[in-house]
């Protein structure tokens, strides 16, 4: 009994350290940072298909083992110097932004889903505004084509969101 219960605490601790596993990133220039998976994959300063040339992509964060299904997961990072007015005058879905709010941050979050029958991306996208930055999180997901299972994208999401949680500004 004692050997099952030592193995069943091992184990939790094992996949505890995993999932709190994180590194840190941070950026001088526009004075903020977060942290992100210990395990995925960071660029600096990416193109994204999805930019719309006002901000600059400072980060990107790939996961490196989405899940079964999903050919990719990446968050992207952006940010410009701009007005609060043009922040918010910035659209990237036909829908109102609504608010979210993770840790001490406040966010507007649009969501759409590109592709068609073969596959679809998920997009998420998060902004907020802080002493005349407007900054920008953008989620993806790619999935694999005619996928025989169904496809857990929220899994992938939540394992990106602790960008967002972990979402920070310096003065």
């Amino acid at each position: 009994m004692k050997k099952r219960i030592s193995l069943v605490l091992t184990f939790v601790f094992l996949t505890a350290g995993g999932v709190t596993a994180q590194r840190s990133f941070y950026n001088k220039e526009f004075k903020f940072g977060f942290k992100y998976p210990a395990g995925s994959k960071l660029s600096r300063n990416p193109h994204s298909m999805f930019a719309n040339g006002t901000l600059k992509g400072l980060a990107q964060v790939s996961l490196t083992n989405p899940g079964r299904g999903l050919g990719g997961a990446a968050a992207t990072v952006s940010a410009a110097n701009m007005t609060q007015d043009a922040c918010r005058a910035l659209s990237v879905a036909e829908d109102q932004p609504r608010k979210k709010k993770f840790g001490t941050v406040t966010f507007d979050k649009t969501a759409w889903v590109e592709g068609g029958m073969e596959s679809v991306h998920p997009l998420e996208v998060y902004r907020t505004f802080h002493s005349g930055v407007c900054y920008e999180v953008l989620l993806e997901m790619g999935m694999e084509k005619y996928p025989k299972r169904r496809v857990n994208e929220s899994a992938a999401f939540n394992r990106l969101y602790v960008i967002l949680r972990t979402f920070y500004f310096r003065s």
